[in-house]
């Protein structure tokens, strides 16, 4: 393989043989031309180096694109349609593809690339930090395709990273709490599947083995991603509950460490807006009810709080009905009045989508207001 700088790359340069930029993490397909958004995108990973087995192609000499593009080459293309998914969306569903291989890695007991773990977390915290509303959009707008187990560790970590930089964490320290957020599911990759996958009631038997993924979760931080027992320990507690009745040691209170309430918050948002085998999922207005209403007591109060404070009651990418007719997404949240956030109107009262529809502070505008919640996944805005 042969390594290139980063800083020489030029838009419109191709290479003969694809371009990657990890292990088998594809970049760039071959023939395919890099961009200023590429660049862009790598620089803001904070990746320095890409490489290639291939040479970079003359003008005029490029071979056709082959057929059969593979998962990660829509990745790519994705983030340079004109008009389509935003660098954002695209630098975050390369870091899924990415955790994705880190997941395989585990999960057939080969050796994790802990450098790119790192790169994943550094690219995270300053997408959280720098597009911090499409961010949290991307959790509930953004498509995980066949790449689930990826796309809700990154959206549970983007949640997380958010409410760090509210509680005023350093890098050090929110770079950690991004990794076992990342991380805090592991120990489900070495559990039997036919347990993961079961569809219906899960047996006392199943229910115990499903809870031994944190100790696992927290083995292999440990021992294979050498990762301190202070994040290791995020993952082992996420699942305790404020009020002692989680597991796997029944903590409680302030006993829980403190970036495993964060995630223990933000994991169980995420579980209920992408549903499990044995449960339909939530919008995000649902979920944040059920968070508030009915298992408030699992959760600390003073991060519950933050998280509402964070999400809205109306989250950031979710869909709304006015009360004259029209549909909005929800851009921006004002913590002052949760009720009336700042939306984008998407379709019309004809249901007709629209494209660079209004946009709207509700806050400011008193004759609009929300009447209820939308499934996005119902719309084709």
């Amino acid at each position: 393989m042969k390594k290139i700088l980063v800083s020489s790359l030029k838009e419109g340069q191709k290479f003969s043989k694809p371009v990657f930029i990890a292990k088998d993490n594809l970049f760039i397909p071959e023939n395919i031309a890099v961009r200023t958004k590429d660049i862009k995108l790598l620089v803001s990973l904070g990746i320095d180096w890409v490489f290639t087995e291939g040479d970079p192609v003359l003008s005029g000499n490029a071979a056709p694109k082959e057929p059969g593009a593979g998962r990660e080459e829509s990745v790519q293309a994705a983030g340079q349609a004109e008009g389509g998914v935003s660098e954002t969306h695209a630098a975050l569903t390369l870091l899924i593809d990415q955790v994705n291989s880190i997941f395989s890695d585990i999960v057939n007991f080969r050796k994790a690339n802990i450098r790119l773990l790192w790169h994943i977390t550094d690219g995270l915290l300053k997408l959280t930090k720098n597009s911090r509303s499409e961010a949290m959009g991307f959790v509930l707008c953004g498509n995980s395709g066949d790449m689930v187990m990826g796309k809700n560790s990154i959206d549970t970590a983007i949640l997380s990273t958010v409410m760090g930089q509210e509680l005023g964490f350093d890098t050090e320290r929110n770079q950690g709490l991004a990794a076992a957020a990342i991380l805090h599911d592991i120990g489900m990759l070495r559990l039997p599947e036919e347990v993961v996958k079961k569809k219906g009631a899960l047996s006392e038997r199943d229910k115990e083995i499903i809870k031994s993924h944190t100790v696992l979760s927290f083995n292999i931080m440990k021992r294979e991603l050498m990762y301190p027992d202070s994040i290791c320990k995020i993952a082992l507690q996420h699942h305790e509950h404020w009020d002692g009745t989680g597991y796997p040691r029944c903590l409680s209170g302030n006993y829980i460490n403190e970036r495993a309430l964060i995630v223990s918050v933000t994991d169980a948002f995420v579980a209920m807006i992408n549903g499990k085998v044995y449960r339909n999922s939530m919008t995000g207005y649902q979920a944040m009810k059920t968070l508030v209403s009915e298992n408030a007591s699992y959760f600390s109060p003073d991060m519950l709080k933050l998280f509402v404070k964070i999400m809205g009651i109306y989250p950031i990418g979710s869909c709304a009905l006015l009360n004259d007719g029209r549909i909005a997404k929800i851009l921006d949240v004002n913590a002052e009045m949760p009720l009336r956030p700042v939306i984008q109107i998407i379709a019309g009262k004809d249901g007709a989508a629209l494209k660079n529809g209004e946009k709207i502070n509700l806050l400011s505008n008193k004759s609009l207001f929300i009447t209820r919640a939308l499934d996005i996944r119902g719309l084709d805005a």
